[in-house]
């Protein structure tokens, strides 16, 4: 074992101490998972009850490993030699006893009778069983459900419409004024985002202040905004002595040079105007002092070095005056931002009321509100005894990934450990621990809300309490990678030794060195030259489009080198470490964002035949294929959309090729549609689409959206085609978007068109599991890759800047005397005040802190090889980005090779590596997953892709005779449901029904018992038939038992409900007759027909009633060849029967061009 490894483990085995709390920095790599499965297992060893244990991760991945290992190492204890026991108990620093023995024997049994388990769980699903635990304390439904994100951006939407819609005068105001400042779209994203990124802060601010009258007051004290109203500013901006600027001014004019001298001229010219005309242009006087961007003009602008030299009293006075107007300015943007501010609040806290009381009602919350109810239900007054039940069933708390816990989390954790050390506890005798895992230069999900002044508050607080408690506190760290090899560890330490990159990495006096447990194991470093900045084309005047469509920018080329790189070395690059080749699923490639970037990477990697699982996260719909499916179901919805029709017929779905859409479109009359249908005889193409949109037109109206995509996914062919031209990745889409429809139908009326408009409000993303990905490249951000590693990482997204900080147009700024936060609304960069401006600065330092830390996350995820990469702009780098801060940290590494690059890179590789000095380590046995033999049934094993399949040789129609027939009667109309008993037509079909039934059961019981039982069956209440109504039906029921001509068809050789399906000429047919009799000679069948007006004669059986008699006397035709077929009808209304001439039944018979019905 090596020194570091040995240090490692022994600093491990310090902080899984059972009997201490503690708070362990564990840099990436450096075992976490397994710190936290050690103290669980040594917690459980010293005799904690598991069910008495709680353990919150951050993601439900890393809660899933957890528990996995856990189970898994107990599994192995519960069968283990004594020996082998022995030692892992050694490892635990655990005495190797017999009652210890015995403990860890027993843990797999006691864990697995844990109703749920071990509660490890994320802090999202710890406070959901929180409040399902205590929902009267809450005041929430105890059944409420978690909404996603497309319900709830519905939900959004709905609240912002219900109070943009109200009239009332405080809202029409509010929205007056901020109407001049912002747009609509960036007003719903405004709301949205206070809804959302910013519901806790919010939600805080309400509770303190539900008044807006209240938060408008804190806004201008957080402004530092005057009382007075903009007017009067304005008026003090153009209103005051001017005396001694009049005559710097004319200094200037007579005594400068002709660019200075014309500039005072102009404010002298301004200065002699009226009040009033001042105040109408009093951007010429302001332009005198500062650019057009609100920064202060130089002196130089309007004294030069010789006249200053002359006259030095005329700086101070240009300058008293330019400091005057800049507190002019601050007052006037406070004031107006104030204003804003108060208006947007006005606005934003009905929404939000409005969005809270919607859920209320529903009993659907998201994720956010189960935090903001579980802390609330923590911290309430009245919340002592759900704190004792909870501190009744909790010993120990283990935390992990505390960096990123946002401050909402925090009040939850903060309430319950509180608990643990408030005088004895509730359970005296009882250690109780703490244990924290986190990390600082991991924290980079500020926009989830984690705040490292809240960790660095909280890992305080905690250590005080702790030891204020007389409790034993530890606080230690952990710096031995397990992950990564030497290389990759000695670059990320230089890169983040000095410059731009400490901030927010490295404390100022922390000196970062990780060590490396992989002593011997090869590894590398890689700096390729960037892709040199797009050439200016020069662009001819009318050329057409084409003349550029091979020119690719400099990101777009990077992403073909990057492609072709992987597919170069797929399959020939050696892992020395792990004894194999490189592997596509072995590649993991990371961005900052998701833009068109990884559009055009995922692209240039299936053009270079490189597997890809694309962007680990997309929005639904604007994936190809279910942006295929909806243009499909527009289609269907609306047949004079010609565009949405076009897009169909181009697609998968469609199918047709762009020479065949032009041919079709170009020169049509009409709609695209009409074309379609009117030529679909012409090509065997325009067919296959116009059945496609028939049939998709046929189910639009009358099945549910699930339905509808469900029928084209699969009887239509629709999966197997979007699949075979898009590739399996688009099969995950396709799959949510039936789920998402599925979701839908549950909670709203099932219409295609209100789903599709849900879809639209929704926006909704698809998230890929990295396990899903198999064997094949990985394409994610930095943010969804936090948690994982790969033996290769690629870092193509270096030269890109921050600067978000920049665009944003909410500040939270904190109020004086302790009132909290308020949302400071600043539409543009002019209107910044003093406090915006220095909001602004302090959020620009958090993100450029969170900058580096992405890259220290980023670095770090690599195992094995690490290659950094990127584009240039036109512009120079600077020393604050990526791909400079890794230049950056190569320069300070020793060793480092230059080799010369190979097109289509130019320039030098920087290039760190140390070789195979030990034999492969235990990754070398794990090669990347292969995917399991594919059974027959599904396809070809190798190369198999997805294809429709291949049509019948002869299609076969499908024809129900009794659904042409239900309803197809001549005078029947349809039945109102709302009709009651008492009608004429009701009374007549129950009458019928019941003569239906007694025709079906009578026949089966001896001739003397039939009449007794229909009275018996009749008298029944629920029929509500008086003496002479059962006579009549009885009457009219043995009117057709005795018939004469009928005696065969209810024998012994009869049977009721007969189910029949055969194929006639090529249709298929299927049915149920009523009653059918096989003779020797002959075969009867009848028919039960309820309608009040039968015919009186053959002639007037109505067309479909025969045709269902012809398909069934066809079937028994093939059945029983050379019998007879004869066939009645029975009118139940008034037991008569009517025999069906042989030559109608032959002029009804299916032929094999009948429609299927």
């Amino acid at each position: 074992m090596s020194g570091a490894i040995a240090a490692a483990e022994a600093a491990q085995r310090a902080a899984s101490d059972p009997s201490v709390s503690a708070f362990v920095g564990a840099s990436a790599g450096s075992g976490k998972t397994k710190l936290l499965t050690d103290r669980l297992l040594r917690l459980m060893l010293s005799g904690a009850t598991p069910s008495r244990i709680l353990c919150l991760t951050f993601t439900r991945a890393a809660a899933a490993e957890m528990a996995i290992r856990l189970r898994r190492r107990l599994g192995d204890w519960a069968i283990a030699t004594d020996e082998t026991l022995d030692a892992d108990l050694a490892a635990l620093d655990m005495p190797a006893d017999t009652g210890t023995r015995h403990r860890a024997r027993m843990l797999f049994g006691q864990v697995l009778d844990l109703p749920g388990g071990l509660r490890i769980d994320t802090v999202h699903a710890f406070c959901q069983s929180l409040l399902r635990r205590f929902p009267l304390e809450a005041q929430i439904s105890p059944h409420f459900a978690v909404a996603d994100e497309a319900e709830a951006a519905v939900r959004r939407r709905g609240a912002r419409e219900a109070v943009l819609g109200d009239d009332s005068r405080a809202a029409e105001a509010a929205l007056r004024l901020l109407a001049g400042q912002i747009s609509e779209t960036d007003f719903a994203g405004l709301t949205d985002r206070m809804l959302t990124d910013a519901q806790a802060r919010l939600a805080r601010l309400v509770s303190r202040h539900p008044d807006a009258g209240i938060i408008a007051a804190m806004q201008a004290a957080a402004l530092d905004a005057p009382d007075d109203d903009e007017e009067t500013i304005r008026r003090a901006i153009v209103e005051f002595d001017d005396r001694e600027i009049r005559g710097a001014l004319s200094i200037i004019k007579d005594r400068s040079s002709t660019k200075a001298c014309e500039k005072a001229g102009e404010l002298l010219s301004w200065l002699n105007l009226e009040t009033e005309a001042r105040l109408a242009c009093q951007d010429i006087w302001i332009s005198g002092f500062f650019t057009g961007k609100g920064d202060p003009r130089a002196m130089s602008s309007l004294v030069s070095k010789g006249l200053d030299a002359e006259e030095p009293t005329l700086k101070a006075t240009i300058e008293a005056e330019q400091g005057r107007l800049l507190r002019a300015k601050d007052r006037l943007a406070a004031r107006r931002l104030a204003d804003l501010s108060a208006a947007l609040a006005q606005l934003v806290l009905p929404i939000q009321a409005a969005e809270q009381s919607a859920k209320q009602g529903s009993a659907r919350f998201d994720y956010a509100d189960l935090i903001a109810r579980a802390a609330q239900l923590l911290v309430d007054p009245g919340a002592a005894w759900v704190l004792y039940k909870l501190d009744g069933g909790i010993d120990h708390i283990l935390l992990d990934e505390v960096q990123d816990i946002a401050p909402a989390q925090w009040e939850v954790i903060d309430a319950i450990v509180a608990e643990f050390f408030a005088g004895t506890g509730a359970r005296d005798g009882t250690a109780r621990t703490v244990f924290a895992v986190g990390d600082r230069k991991q924290s980079i999900y500020s926009f989830q809300g984690a705040d490292l002044a809240s960790f660095d508050a909280w890992r305080a607080g905690i250590g005080a309490r702790v030891s204020a408690a007389g409790a034993r506190w530890h606080e230690g760290s952990l710096a031995t990678s397990f992950r990564s090899t030497a290389p990759i560890l000695s670059l990320v330490d230089k890169v983040f030794e000095r410059g731009p990159a400490r901030s927010g990495v490295v404390m100022p006096d922390e000196v970062l060195a990780h060590g490396a447990s992989r002593a011997g194991q090869a590894g590398s470093v890689t700096l390729w030259p960037l892709v040199p900045a797009d050439p200016d084309p020069e662009l001819a005047a009318w050329a057409p489009a084409e003349t550029y469509a091979e020119q690719a920018s400099a990101r777009r080329r990077l992403a073909r080198s990057v492609a072709g790189w992987i597919a170069a070395n797929v399959g020939t690059m050696r892992l020395e470490s792990r004894g194999r080749t490189l592997a596509p699923g072995d590649i993991l490639i990371l961005v900052r964002q998701r833009n068109e970037f990884g559009v055009a990477l995922t692209r240039a990697l299936k053009e270079a035949g490189v597997k890809v699982a694309g962007l680990d996260r997309m929005v639904l719909t604007e994936t190809r294929a279910v942006a295929d499916l909806i243009a499909l179901a527009r289609a269907v919805l609306l047949p004079e959309d010609d565009v949405e029709l076009a897009t169909v017929l181009a697609s998968p779905l469609g199918g047709l090729s762009d020479e065949e859409l032009m041919n079709l479109a170009l020169d049509r009359k009409g709609t695209l549609r009409d074309a379609l249908f009117t030529r679909a005889d012409e090509h065997v193409a325009f067919a296959a689409a116009r059945d496609l949109i028939a049939e998709a037109q046929a189910r639009a109206d009358f099945v549910t959206p699930y339905r509808f995509f469900a029928e084209v996914l699969g009887p239509m062919g629709g999966r197997a085609r979007l699949l075979a031209r898009l590739g399996p990745e688009a099969a995950e889409p396709l799959d949510e978007l039936l789920a998402t429809a599925l979701d839908y139908g549950t909670h709203e009326a099932p219409s295609l068109q209100g789903f599709l408009a849900a879809l639209d409000a929704a926006a909704a993303e698809v998230k890929r599991e990295a396990e899903a990905a198999g064997d094949s490249v990985r394409l994610m951000t930095v943010h969804g890759a936090k948690g994982l590693q790969a033996p290769l990482v690629i870092l193509p997204d270096t030269t890109g800047q921050r600067g978000k900080e920049a665009r944003d147009l909410l500040y939270w700024i904190d109020a004086p005397q302790g009132g909290g936060e308020v949302p400071i609304f600043c539409p543009r960069a002019d209107m910044r005040s003093a406090a915006v401006r220095q909001a602004l600065a302090s959020a620009s330092d958090r993100g450029f802190e969170e900058y580096n830390r992405l890259l220290y996350v980023a670095l770090t995820r690599a195992e094995d090889h690490l290659i950094v990469c990127g584009a240039a702009t036109k512009s120079r780098l600077p020393e604050t980005c990526w791909y400079e801060s890794v230049r950056a940290g190569f320069e300070r590494l020793d060793g480092v090779a230059e080799i010369e690059a190979e097109p289509p890179l130019d320039g030098t590789i920087l290039y760190y590596a140390a070789p195979q000095s030990a034999p492969p380590d235990r990754l070398a046995a794990i090669s990347t997953a292969t995917a399991a033999p594919l059974p027959g049934w599904i396809g070809p094993e190798t190369g198999w892709r997805a294809a429709p399949p291949p049509e019948p040789k002869q299609r076969i129609d499908r024809l129900v005779p009794s659904r042409s027939a239900e309803g197809e009667s001549t005078g029947l109309a349809a039945a109102s449901p709302l009709a009651g008993r008492g009608t004429g037509r009701e009374a007549a079909m129950a009458r019928g029904r019941l003569i239906h039934a007694l025709l079906q059961h009578l026949p089966d019981l001896p001739p003397g018992d039939r009449r007794e039982a229909a009275r018996r069956y009749l008298a029944q209440p629920g029929h509500r038939l008086g003496d002479v109504e059962q006579t009549d039906v009885i009457d009219a029921v043995f009117d057709v038992l005795d018939h004469p001509d009928l005696t065969a068809l209810f024998g012994p050789a009869s049977r009721a409900e007969a189910p029949i399906a055969g194929i006639v000429g090529g249709v298929e047919i299927g049915g149920l007759i009523d009653r059918l009799a096989v003779l020797p000679d002959r075969v009867l069948i009848a028919d039960y027909k309820t309608d009040r007006q039968p015919p009186a004669d053959p002639a007037g059986i109505p067309e479909a009633y025969a045709a269902q008699l012809a398909a069934y006397a066809a079937v028994l035709a093939e059945i029983y060849p050379g019998r007879r077929i004869d066939a009645v009808l029975v009118w139940t209304a008034r037991g008569h029967v009517m025999p069906v001439p042989a030559a109608r039944l032959a002029r009804h018979a299916p032929k094999p061009d009948q429609p299927s019905a």
